[in-house]
């Protein structure tokens, strides 16, 4: 019977341990949360690992021995206590993911327009004015097609000063 456990990784590399566990037909989980870091001077939201450092794997021991676990690029060992492995309730894992993948999460990803999709200025110099989307500029900031004199410019405008129309 499959249970879920907690894993100790190398340094920032739950991916690589999550991508050779799966490769082993082993599930593994590690909770992401969106974090807001000043990386060169500039405010940036990034996804990082609730947990750095910890993965959680989904595995029954008595079909898969310890020591494969183990030796899985990435990983440094299974947590213990004593000789019994850490034993996480799956209520709680599946808690987490369900927060994880919510409404709010993918709204963030799908509000922006499709490329070709008019739109209306709504702040800055252009309020009111009509323009073309063309493609994100970074995660805050898109690449508007504007016809300004007869000629079309290309102008990167903040999501939140424009709206489909």
């Amino acid at each position: 019977m499959t249970t879920w456990y907690l894993a100790y990784c190398r340094p920032r590399e739950e991916g690589r341990a999550s991508l050779h566990l799966r490769n082993q037909g082993i599930d593994s989980y590690y909770p992401m949360v969106e974090v807001e870091r000043i990386c060169r001077g500039q405010r940036v939201k990034r996804q990082e690992p609730l947990f750095p450092s910890y993965l959680f794997v989904n595995v029954d021991l008595e079909q898969f021995p310890a020591n494969r676990l183990n030796a899985t690029r990435g990983l440094r060992h299974m947590v213990r206590f004593g000789a019994h492995w850490t034993q996480i309730p799956s209520q709680l894992i599946y808690s987490m993911m369900s927060r994880e993948d919510c409404d709010e999460q993918r709204e963030l990803l799908c509000h922006l327009p499709r490329c070709g999709d008019k739109v209306v200025i709504s702040d800055g110099i252009f309020c009111g004015l009509e323009a073309l989307y063309q493609e994100p500029d970074g995660d805050t900031r898109s690449f508007l097609l504007l016809e300004l004199l007869h000629n079309q410019v290309r102008h990167s405008i903040d999501n939140r000063a424009f709206a489909p129309l």
